[in-house]
């Protein structure tokens, strides 16, 4: 029996892989999701696997036992099928890349070649009509790569990239799902503005192509649904998303993303700060 936000998910997706470094946190989705960072059209999907691993400790008779997780093995897999040299930098740590003369040339082997780098992987599911599903790692391939090169049928390249962990939680996997219905997030943020009375605000993710902001300001304001009308009729203000904002320290604001019909698409709100 199905509740409420369950769905059911069809089709495959897209693969954004770029390199990870200790010091920063996962990229935005603006960040990463862009064609520069994808890996390739893929070919067969993406497998996600979780391989939990435990030791149970039980006396000769069989009458008392103790189990506790050792480790957890997490892996991604999936076929690339639009690549070039590059494409292999990304799947193996000892590959080189040069480009001169109109040729690419990648060397590949040589263990003191080894980079050390660890990538974000992000697999990107799209429904329009119930919301986008993403799931991401951070780790690297190590399961190699093959070639078959055959008359007729395409030359997949299979990758498997295993999961290492990532934030002070020790977690492997991230899965973030759209929920049916419900606005995505928008945080924002209030400093004070240039002048007296006035805040400046700042929001993030950053304005999807098409989309605007409108506003609205009170002591006490309630997120829209998905879909609701925010227009000048609802007492909603048009932003442009630079300018300051008159508002009364304190109270609350809220910007909306909106679509070309003032639909709500996105929401956030946060306390007020103005210049005094």
């Amino acid at each position: 029996m199905s509740t409420a936000g369950d769905k059911i998910i069809l089709g495959s997706g897209k693969l954004y892989v770029d390199i990870f470094s200790d010091v920063e946190a996962i990229p935005t989705n603006e960040l990463l999701e862009v064609e520069t960072n994808l890996l390739g059209l893929i070919s067969g999907g993406a497998t996600l696997e979780y391989k939990p691993k435990y030791y149970e400790a039980t006396d000769d008779l069989g009458l008392v036992s103790k189990t506790i997780l050792t480790d957890e093995e997490v892996t991604l897999k999936s076929g690339v099928l639009t690549w070039c040299g590059n494409t292999l930098v990304k799947l193996c740590s000892t590959a080189r890349v040069t480009e001169s003369a109109g040729k690419r040339t990648v060397k590949i082997g040589g263990i003191s070649n080894q980079d050390g780098k660890r990538y974000v992987i992000r697999f990107v599911n799209k429904d329009a009509l119930d919301g986008d599903l993403r799931v991401t790692i951070v780790g690297n391939n190590q399961a190699g790569f093959s070639f078959k090169f055959a008359k007729d049928k395409e030359v997949v390249v299979d990758t498997t990239f295993t999961a290492m962990p990532f934030d002070d939680e020790g977690t492997k996997i991230i899965v973030e799902e759209d929920i049916p219905g419900v606005v995505a997030a928008l945080t924002v943020t209030s400093v004070a503005g240039t002048l007296t009375g006035a805040t400046k605000l700042t929001v993030s993710p950053t304005l999807t192509g098409g989309n605007s902001y409108m506003y609205k300001t009170a002591v006490s304001i309630t997120i829209p649904e998905l879909n609701d009308i925010c227009n000048a009729g609802t007492e909603y203000g048009t932003w442009n998303g630079i300018s300051d904002i008159t508002a009364i320290t304190g109270n609350e604001i809220e910007i909306v993303e909106v679509d070309s019909e003032f639909k709500a698409i996105k929401a956030g709100k946060v306390a007020v700060i103005a210049k005094i």
